[in-house]
């Protein structure tokens, strides 16, 4: 009889329970209209203010936003993902505002805004054109209204984790980079049928480059696609240590990308034979990064109204940065830009259990966040040290993340 209470109390501690969560999940399509295309200009390649990328007429797949709501007792967790360069601090804020005015049942201090960083997206941050009014305040409402929807339709679900690694390379030419693929799959918890699958990998999406005059989500369009075909349910991609993370190709056409994306599909599909249960309950910290901005360049454009950057009095940025924990092994952390690899991988190690989700571009876009000893350090490139706010950005956001998970 004692045995049998013993067993009673474990499978009660939360380490050794399926995690009592709800998820919701909800889609909707973010591909401009013709009308607001001609206002709108496509992000990600060229200095600032120079990209010819504007009024784009041809898309190869929509754009899409993603939402994902999690829930357990008192605590929650809510993801919105566009496809887009980066999103900027206004519309950031614009979106919370929105949900707060429309329901009290999500919480938007949990609330992470977060980019896939497809360079076929538009420019929700100012630097190569911005959109139009009516597209910003279209898409606006689109966020608030998905993460209600999400969290309308919120259910029971089983919860499992597992790894795999892809063929990324570290484009600055260290031997360091985030190959690995961690992925979240939840499951309807009474009917076992897929709900969502969250998908973290890190990886630039630029197989199409400067040249390309369609609106796409690249290679994460056939990973998104592909999983959702072969396993049901939907599939949010959120990107992760990409500062300096690409799939290595000289092809760079929607063929590719296709390829590329069905590849690191199979991988993921492929690993979830090996999945693992997550176990334990849901716990969100939250950790403040400050810092000043001394990089001129990013100065001239916040203060000329074309980049989309709060920032105080002493020109300093500050974001919330949150540190999720599901149960004993499963760890999630928010970075508010593009982590190098030398940086972004040691945070990693750190992190609590077996699966880190590192997730970068949420709740801000602040650029690239290099390791000090490195910076200026790459012969012939110089890419990610223009569009970095400060020398010392990343020592000092790796220092209160570090202090705060250890």
């Amino acid at each position: 009889m004692k045995t049998l209470s013993f067993i009673f109390v474990l499978l009660c501690t939360p380490q050794f329970a399926f995690a009592a969560l709800k998820i919701g999940v909800w889609k909707e399509n973010i591909t401009p209209t013709l009308s607001e295309r001609s206002t709108s200009c496509m992000g990600g390649y060229g200095l600032p203010l120079t990209n010819p990328r504007c009024g784009i007429t041809d898309s190869h797949d929509y754009l899409s936003l993603r939402a994902l709501f999690m829930a357990n007792n008192d605590t929650q967790f809510s993801l919105i993902v566009f496809d887009t360069t980066g999103v900027g601090d206004a519309l950031i804020n614009d979106i919370r505002q929105r949900v707060s005015m429309l329901t009290n049942k999500v919480d938007v201090d949990h609330l992470i805004i977060a980019a896939t960083h497809t360079h076929a997206g538009l420019d929700y941050q100012g630097i190569w054109g911005g959109v139009g009014s009516e597209y910003r305040s279209r898409i606006v409402d689109i966020a608030a209204r998905a993460i209600i929807q999400a969290q309308s339709t919120a259910q029971g679900v089983k919860i499992f984790a597992a790894q795999t690694h892809v063929p990324v390379s570290n484009r600055r030419g260290w031997g360091i980079v985030d190959d690995s693929v961690t992925t979240l799959f939840f499951d309807n918890r009474k009917t076992d049928q897929p709900i969502a699958t969250l998908v973290n990998l890190s990886a630039h999406p630029t197989i199409l480059d400067g040249n390309n005059i369609q609106y796409s989500s690249d290679y994460i369009d056939s990973l998104r696609t592909n999983i959702e075909r072969k396993r049901g349910g939907m599939v949010i991609f959120v990107n992760g240590i990409l500062g300096d993370a690409q799939f290595n190709t000289a092809e760079r056409t929607i063929e590719k990308a296709n390829e590329i994306g069905k590849l690191v599909a199979n991988t993921i599909l492929e690993s979830e034979k090996a999945k693992q249960r997550v176990m334990g309950t849901l716990n969100v910290t939250t950790m403040t990064f400050t810092h000043p901005v001394s990089n001129t360049a990013i100065l001239q454009l916040q203060q000329s109204g074309a980049l989309d950057i709060n920032l105080d009095d002493k020109n300093q940025i500050s974001v919330d940065l949150k540190y999720v924990k599901i149960g004993r092994y499963t760890s999630l952390l928010t970075f508010p830009g593009e982590a190098l690899s030398r940086l972004g991988l040691p945070i990693k190690y750190k992190m609590r259990g077996k699966y880190h989700l590192f997730i970068g571009l949420a709740n801000a876009s602040y650029g690239y966040f290099i390791p000090s000893d490195e910076f200026g350090q790459i012969p012939g490139r110089n890419t990610e040290e223009r569009f970095s706010m400060d020398k010392y950005a990343g020592d000092e956001i790796k220092r209160i993340i570090d202090s705060s998970i250890k």
